[in-house]
């Protein structure tokens, strides 16, 4: 099955932030990230005690935040991007929904993303660190394009640069014609 069109969205309303709480309570979706337990109080809080209009500061505090949002408007996921220097940002990526995974909704959002990092924020290389057991996240960075860079114990760096992409959209195009 292809996936429906989604967008990034960096509004983040209270929705947003209940879904992003529901999501990082859930075992299944948390597995393979490196979020801070204490992150889902902070969420809950977060909810109840600032207004939504203030909510972008918090979410973009160590990096760029946005909302994978589904065509109805509705987010299933979010990704994040750390910036490790201006021209090198790293990927951190979710789709929270589970009735929507394998449908390549993290396909989508990882490469609008990353099209956005390259057009829009000009960096020179993404990276996105993922867990070895992590087949789908490794499938979906292979899918956009990226190679691995370095084998770790735990988790594989795969990178992406500028100039890569534009092969790739190169090639894609020249496979279009």
């Amino acid at each position: 099955m292809r996936a429906a069109s989604i967008f990034l969205r960096s509004d983040i309303n209270k929705k947003d932030a209940e879904n992003l709480s529901r999501w990082l309570s859930n075992k299944d979706v948390t597995y393979f990230l490196n979020e801070d337990h204490s992150v889902v109080g902070e969420l809950q809080r977060l909810v109840y005690e600032v207004p939504p209009f203030m909510y972008g500061c918090y979410f973009n505090r160590d990096g760029t935040f946005y909302m994978v949002c589904h065509e109805e408007h509705e987010s299933i996921g979010f990704v994040r991007f750390k910036e490790h220097r201006s021209d090198l940002y790293e990927i951190v990526f979710a789709i929270g929904e589970e009735t929507l995974w394998g449908n390549g909704f993290g396909t989508a959002a990882v490469s609008k993303a990353i099209n956005r990092a390259f057009f829009v924020d000009r960096v020179k290389k993404v990276i996105a660190r993922i867990y070895k057991e992590n087949k789908r996240s490794v499938a979906t960075v292979r899918g956009c394009g990226f190679k691995l860079e370095r084998e770790g114990s735990r988790f594989d760096v795969y990178s992406i640069t500028f100039e890569e992409y534009l092969d790739r959209m190169r090639c894609a195009s020249q496979r279009a014609v």
